[in-house]
């Protein structure tokens, strides 16, 4: 049986190539596989080459969480001046562990300082200036920005020349294929063969590959896809060791993703709640998604059984809700004291009638 690509969930490793920006590689690959739902998993500026995954139908759902993962980069670094190996060490250990970084003006983010984790900054090989690096930090890490900092404060300046990302959390550069490559794959699946194609899917509990896993009972099943968490009772098996607050991915017994979140207690003390989902994949009994769990907290969808006196608007917005905190924001207005500008000024008090007037004293208490 042929493949059907409209029911594809998982991951594609795609080597990027210079040029292209992260979201053409998306448009590409939905028109290749003529796909909707296709996402990427941290993006690359143009000039960067390497790990770009590809994340396919409900696998898009997991983009946030892979990208917790640390990545690996290896890059080339040129500095201004003549500096030693030594030196190079030793401002490498400098920028390892715990780092200040400010994003570039160019960049998808709020320019705010802000702590990265440089897990490891090795060096690679050194030609007079040119500096041979590999890196392993935290999501979010600009590796363009680390360069110049370690250039400005070696006093030498500097700047990052070349950089190519060899993985992200478990995708790594061995599972990577090129756009032309993928495009053979498909052109082959759509006559029939479809085998390279499967081969190079990878399924959604490979995001967790370096996770613990907890397997659920069958018959924790129903209760789990209308939103409840995991608790102890429905717990079959658990693989791998794991602490309060770490991430646990959830499993069927027919090795399905079930869904992910954090844990509320360590592997070696479990108690009543075991897991906080925020992501489940299970469908209820009458087949449809009756609750999406992102985050923190269960959203019913519209059109899912709401109670009637609940009503949306447009936008999706509870509309009773809304006048619920209108009114309260109305009546905490009521309750403030309107603080005019004008010392001496005579301003009517809220919620009283023409007569209730009161004078706003002068002099140093007001301040």
């Amino acid at each position: 049986m042929s493949l059907d690509f409209s029911k594809i969930n998982g991951f594609i490793v795609i080597d990027k190539p210079q040029g292209p920006t992260s979201h053409q590689v998306d448009y590409w690959v939905r028109d290749l596989m003529g796909i909707e739902k296709v996402a990427h998993i941290g993006t690359l500026d143009p000039n960067v080459t390497g790990v770009l995954t590809m994340a396919i139908g409900k696998a898009v759902r997991l983009v946030d969480v892979v990208h917790e993962s640390p990545k690996e980069y290896v890059g080339v670094m040129r500095f201004y001046e003549d500096i030693t190996e030594d030196e190079v060490k030793y401002y490498f250990r400098k920028f390892t562990g715990k780092i200040y970084q400010l994003p570039p003006v160019r960049s998808a983010v709020a320019r705010n300082l802000r702590v990265k984790t440089i897990y490891s900054l090795d060096l690679l090989e050194k030609k007079e200036k040119i500096v041979l690096f590999h890196v392993k930090c935290e999501s979010g890490t600009y590796i363009r920005t680390l360069c110049t900092d370690i250039g400005y404060v070696s006093g030498k300046g500097g700047q990052m020349v070349d950089l190519r990302r060899i993985s992200t959390g478990p995708f790594t550069e061995d599972k990577c294929i090129t756009l032309q490559d993928l495009s053979a794959m498909v052109d082959l699946a759509r006559n029939g063969e479809d085998a390279a194609l499967r081969d190079h899917i990878l399924d959604m509990t490979y995001a967790f590959r370096d996770h613990p896993k907890i397997v659920v009972k069958r018959s924790a099943m129903k209760n789990i896809a209308h939103g409840s968490d995991l608790y102890a009772g429905g717990i079959k098996i658990i693989n791998g060791k794991f602490r309060k607050g770490d991430r646990v991915a959830v499993i069927s017994e027919d090795n399905d993703l079930v869904g992910t979140g954090i844990a509320m207690c360590s592997s070696d003390n479990i108690f009543m709640k075991v897991v906080d989902f925020d992501h489940i994949f299970l469908e209820a009994d009458d087949g449809k998604n009756n609750v999406v769990r992102q985050r923190e907290e269960a959203v019913q969808r519209s059109g899912s059984g709401l109670h009637k006196d609940i009503q949306r608007t447009e936008r999706g917005k509870n509309t009773r809700t809304e006048r619920d905190r209108g009114e309260a924001r109305s009546e905490k207005a009521a309750d403030r004291v309107w603080k005019g500008k004008d010392k001496g000024r005579v301003h009517p008090r809220p919620g009283t009638d023409k007569g209730g007037f009161y004078k706003k004293r002068s002099g140093r208490d007001d301040k």
